[in-house]
């Protein structure tokens, strides 16, 4: 379970870091002004296509958002040429960002979720989370719910943060998602597609929604107004918060916890082990092929006891490389062999219950006669590395690098921190053309701001003999 949340907060960004054990678990990164998740517009129907048994839907974003036939009807297994019409105006909400060349991910059947309950405004059922266990709590949440309903209707999913919210907070929050449905509806009666009708909640808001919990002790924030924001967003949810802690040190917050090593590694091809072995990671169009290796050495010792080491010490890491990457699919793990099924079960064993607290649904399978373990998961947002670099053409694909979006973030962090130590005295600033453009240039908005919030002017220079990873900054005197 989740037990820290970081927030570095950018000039453009913000990066949230959820830690678990010292160790980075998940990142998430939330352009300030972007598209919010789980929006919901009013497309239009463009195709339908009956091969794919989906449909193609204008949802005014560029690309035309995928609305899979089980998305897209009430009644699960309608094909998707009997659930929509082309030219057909359709609500829809947004259950995952476009990713590379594919359009986002649609759903025809929106979910409004809070911090307790999620509203299913077109179901009937209602559901209470897994990590419930107590029969009591469960009895008292399932009749509370089972009122609700009779009130407005449609299905209801109750959270692990029902647990502490009595019947009325319950209600209050049931109603709160009801109007906001009917303000959707309400515009959708009047609207021309393609249209959004709901703009969906703050990114920072959802993340602390779905990890907040008895685990989470303290939320670190390197930004004042932020935390005063964050105070009064947790103000209205209860005495059951964490601490909001405001970070004041002069190293940099991630810097301080070592994240930024963890963000690197997380990109790499490998990953070493305590015991001196490591994963290896490959990824293909049909699967992720994960190989685990053990440690060199000169045959002494037990190798059974060996294998058993790494084989444990890389389940953990795998199931922490799943969901820190975001690795979804089909996944195939080539554990080192071990003799007797006894050890294979209690590996395995071992392996789901680290992938329990994994929110993208993972499924395990059994250890194939070839050694081989796979799983599917069901990856939330893009991959990492797609969220912190381009494919590299120059590698025809096989291999990522920094974009010029994530370089000048790093860049404007340095910027940030140099500001900081120059008190008042200009920086003159080198970074590749590409670096430069994407920082909107030496008149830009960014630099503007930063003379005029921080009385720091920034020289920036575009050279050309700068890789794309390389920049300097030089306080002038």
């Amino acid at each position: 379970m989740i037990e820290e949340i970081l927030i570095n907060a950018g000039p453009r960004r913000h990066r949230i870091a959820l830690v678990q054990g010292g160790r980075l678990v998940e990142l998430y990164l939330a352009e300030r002004g972007g598209r919010l998740p789980e929006r919901i517009i009013l497309g239009r129907v463009k195709t339908v296509q009956s091969d794919l048994d989906a449909a193609f839907i204008d949802i005014g974003e560029g690309r035309e958002g995928l609305l899979p036939a089980r998305d897209a009807a009430v009644k699960r297994g309608t094909p998707i040429g009997r659930a929509v019409q082309e030219g057909q105006s359709l609500l829809v909400q947004v259950r995952r960002e476009a990713e590379g060349e594919k359009g986002a991910k649609l759903s025809a059947r929106p979910r409004l979720a809070g911090r307790a309950l999620v509203l299913l405004p077109q179901g009937q059922d209602i559901t209470l989370s897994g990590r419930i266990p107590d029969d009591k709590q469960r009895d008292r949440l399932l009749a509370a719910a089972k009122y609700i309903q009779k009130s407005n209707g449609g299905g209801l999913i109750l959270r692990s943060a029902a647990v502490v919210t009595d019947d009325a907070g319950l209600e209050r929050e049931a109603d709160e998602l009801w109007r906001r449905w009917q303000a959707i509806q309400a515009a959708a009666g009047s609207a021309r597609p393609p249209m959004l009708l709901d703009a969906g909640d703050a990114p920072l808001s959802v993340i602390l929604r779905e990890h907040s919990g008895p685990s989470l002790r303290r939320i670190r924030v390197d930004d004042a107004a932020l935390a005063a924001d964050l105070r009064r967003l947790w103000g209205g949810w209860g005495d059951d918060i964490p601490a909001i802690e405001l970070h004041g040190e002069s190293q940099p917050l991630f810097r301080e916890h070592d994240l930024e090593d963890q963000i690197e590694t997380a990109l790499a091809h490998q990953v070493t082990l305590p015991s001196g072995g490591r994963i290896i990671i490959e990824h293909t169009q049909a699967l992720t092929a994960i190989d685990v290796d053990s440690a060199r050495h000169d045959g002494a010792g037990d190798q059974a006891r060996l294998a058993r080491e790494s084989n444990t010490q890389a389940a953990r890491e795998i199931a922490r490389q799943l969901r820190l990457r975001e690795i979804g699919g089909r996944v195939v793990i080539d554990f080192i062999p071990m003799q007797g099924q006894g050890q294979v079960a209690a590996l395995l064993q071992k392996l789901q219950g680290w992938l329990s607290d994994d929110p993208g649904q993972v499924r395990l399978g059994r250890m194939s006669e070839m050694g081989l373990v796979e799983l599917t998961r069901r990856r939330r947002q893009p991959a990492l590395a797609l969220r912190l670099g381009e494919v590299c053409s120059l590698c025809q694909g096989s291999g990522l690098r920094p974009s010029a979006r994530a370089v000048a973030d790093n860049l404007l962090d340095r910027i940030l921190r140099e500001a900081d130590a120059a008190k008042g005295r200009p920086l003159a600033v080198r970074a590749a053309p590409a670096v430069v453009a994407d920082l909107g240039g030496g008149d830009g908005d960014i630099l503007a701001g930063l003379a005029r919030d921080r009385g720091c002017r920034v020289q920036l220079t575009a050279d050309g003999k700068l890789t794309l990873e390389e920049f300097e900054v030089t306080t002038l005197k």
